[in-house]
């Protein structure tokens, strides 16, 4: 029998909330599974963005993810040669969407139901944060919504809550240069300013705050941030022009989405189509071209289809 999921894309930070916030999102990847015993060859089938670079067997993240979860749960059972795979990319690569987080919480979903569903969310979630490291694109593709995550080095544990979904659209726009988190994560300094610091945790304050009133009218300040996106800023080409674009385009507030290269707003249904528009021209304008989305927030997670 073929096991399947579908996990959704995350955005993550929302601008001060770096390593804390992520939202999960209305773009999917999809990841099977069918056991076949006694089986002379299987397949390694995959399809949609990046099919090319994405590597097939052993190093690919989504079997590393499955070897993991059966290793934890003592399971010998399934290998690469008695299990056909199939993966369905519809989430950019290295976009700074969770693509990654994806597959590894694809991965384990998928293991888990091949070995009776032995992990409950809150386990599954702890795997995927041990594997990816950092809980902010993993924990909402496993929960959906709007997560903001506390990790515990100590305790070995992450905190989640669920915020309140915002009643807004999310535009994205993904231009066709990556780049790599790896990078991303090394051009931050490794000592930050204190006032920085203060800018930033009174930053997420606000952003909090306007989530649990919903006053939007906060976000603009609210998704100011002084940690992360001033240094990754300077990887992306006008990435303070497309976000005042986006602002002056009706958009409630702007930030970079995850560790780059996809710049991303919160606006109301109303304003979408319009906003999108002009973030996409202003990059135009820059020479970028640039893809774009208007999702809605996720509410489910990672869900067996």
């Amino acid at each position: 029998m073929k096991i399947k999921f579908r996990v959704p894309a995350t955005t993550a930070n929302l601008g001060p909330g770096f390593d804390v916030f992520g939202a999960a999102l209305t773009l999917y990847n999809e990841f099977s599974a069918e056991f076949v015993p006694n089986a002379k060859k299987t397949k390694f089938i995959l399809s949609g963005h990046g099919k090319e670079s994405i590597p097939k067997g052993k190093d690919n993240l989504l079997w590393k993810a499955m070897s993991e979860t059966f290793n934890l749960l003592g399971e010998t059972k399934y290998n690469l040669k008695n299990l056909n795979i199939e993966i369905s990319t519809k989430i950019p690569l290295n976009g700074g969407l969770g693509s990654s987080a994806t597959a590894i919480v694809g991965g384990i979903s998928l293991a888990n139901k091949l070995c009776k569903n032995k992990l409950n969310k809150s386990q599954i979630a702890e795997l995927a944060i041990k594997i990816e490291g950092h809980p902010d694109n993993v924990v909402p593709a496993i929960f959906g919504g709007l997560c903001a995550c506390a990790k515990n080095k100590e305790a070995l544990r992450t905190t989640t809550i669920n915020l309140p979904l915002p009643k807004l659209k999310v535009i994205l726009c993904v231009p066709s240069f990556e780049i790599r988190t790896n990078h991303s994560r090394q051009i931050i300094p490794k000592n930050i300013p204190l006032q920085d610091v203060v800018f930033n945790i009174s930053r997420v304050a606000l952003l909090t705050a306007a989530f649990c009133s919903n006053d939007y009218s906060l976000l603009k300040e609210a998704m100011q941030d002084k940690i992360h996106q001033p240094y990754r800023g300077k990887m992306i080409p006008a990435m303070n022009k497309v976000l005042e674009k986006a602002l002056n385009s009706g958009a409630y507030g702007g930030f970079l989405s995850g560790s780059g290269s996809t710049l991303a707003a919160f606006c109301s249904k109303e304003n979408s189509e319009n906003v999108k528009k002009n973030m996409l021209e202003c990059w135009k304008t820059e020479n970028v071209i640039a893809k774009g989305f208007i999702l809605d927030f996720d509410k489910a997670g990672a869900t067996r289809i």
